[in-house]
């Protein structure tokens, strides 16, 4: 992870590109709803944001926006 996570996103930043809130998206991932990365030296989930487009598009009305572009 560490080579790609210049290509990944934090919580926050994925919340914001989707539309929810960061505990919304937490709770998605936690239910495998959404596939995320934990960074094991600092505890931080971070996101493919790809992947969770994808992940969401399967999921209808799970996102608000972002999901279309």
């Amino acid at each position: 992870m560490m080579n790609q996570q210049h290509l990944m996103l934090t919580n926050g930043k994925m919340a914001r590109v989707i539309g929810v809130d960061p505990k919304t998206l937490r709770k998605w991932a936690r239910k495998g709803v959404v596939p995320s990365y934990i960074n094991r030296s600092n505890g931080y989930r971070y996101y493919f944001k790809n992947e969770v487009l994808i992940a969401l598009k399967a999921q209808p009305g799970k996102v608000r926006r972002g999901v279309d572009h």
